[in-house]
């Protein structure tokens, strides 16, 4: 009789314990949804503020909460993107998020310390005000980075986020070197008329280029690669043509054993350059400081 009690009163408890985890989870899950959505909503009657850097800024973390709100159905990375979107959006400073703040694997921080040190160095040169939305694309997308990283498990989401943030550092960098037509190219590897072939010349450039990886100081910066063609035929073609040069050369530098990470193309259509067309159906090849 007795452990028949003692069994009952121990059910009993299980069963109380059960009901109050499984109420915390609720009131916690009540709690986040509560806040995201009076930040959104706090959001959106936030009067846009500021230069054009952080409203642009704010545009960009807003759409990132709303995607992580709606389809990623995870409202704490939600909530935390509207509330860095409101102080942008008031024309406040919002610092690309410091890696210590985040539980992040070891072997992932190194990258990511140096991706943030570019950022911030491009943002202390001045390129909120020089390219403010590109800026601002490459730090949201930064922060993104960092957040799917620390979650882990969305490989994709991971690799997009990180894709868009050296597509735009990229952009940003050639930008305060004064744009395309102001940056000199270390390198120019040149195709023939109408052309994505890699001919012998052009491999031996890609090979001195490539080989910079070897050497005791490593890469001076991150690698630009500008396709150009010259002004014959079609301009939307050109553009196309453009840019597939640029692939090709990228895919000839990974091949080699650059890293695609360290590497990002850009495609400038018709060169504005001299009348000599061979000269501009070319891709240049320019280091940018990290």
């Amino acid at each position: 009789m007795l452990l028949a009690l003692i069994e009952r009163e121990s059910n009993m408890k299980n069963r109380f314990l059960a009901k109050s985890v499984k109420l915390s989870a609720l009131m916690a899950l009540f709690v986040a949804t509560g806040c995201t959505e009076y930040h959104r909503l706090l959001l959106k009657d936030t009067m846009p503020m500021g230069p054009e850097f952080t409203r642009t800024l704010a545009e960009e973390y807003e759409t990132l909460g709303n995607t992580e709100q709606a389809i990623m159905y995870d409202d704490w990375s939600a909530n935390w993107y509207f509330c860095k979107a409101i102080l942008a959006k008031q024309g406040r400073i919002v610092i690309p998020t410091p890696l210590c703040k985040w539980d992040i694997e070891s072997d992932k921080i190194p990258e990511l310390a140096i991706a943030r040190e570019r950022l911030m160095r491009a943002l202390e040169s001045g390129a909120w005000q020089i390219a403010p939305k590109m800026s601002a694309h490459a730090q949201a997308h930064f922060d993104c980075w960092v957040e799917q990283q620390a979650e882990g498990w969305q490989k994709e989401d991971i690799a997009n986020c990180r894709a868009e943030f050296y597509h735009a550092m990229a952009e940003v960098e050639l930008m305060l070197r004064g744009g395309v037509l102001e940056t000199m190219p270390a390198n120019m590897v040149f195709f023939d008329f109408g052309s994505t072939h890699i001919n012998a010349e052009a491999a031996g450039v890609i090979d001195r280029v490539a080989s910079v990886k070897d050497s005791p100081a490593g890469y001076p910066g991150h690698i630009l690669l500008i396709g150009r063609t010259d002004k014959i035929g079609d301009a939307e073609n050109n553009m196309e043509l453009s840019e597939k040069r640029a692939q090709m050369v990228k895919k000839e530098l990974v091949r080699r054993g650059v890293s695609p990470h360290h590497i990002s193309t850009k495609a400038a259509g018709e060169a504005p350059g001299p009348k000599v067309e061979g000269h501009n159906r070319r891709v240049d090849i320019l280091f940018l400081e990290y």
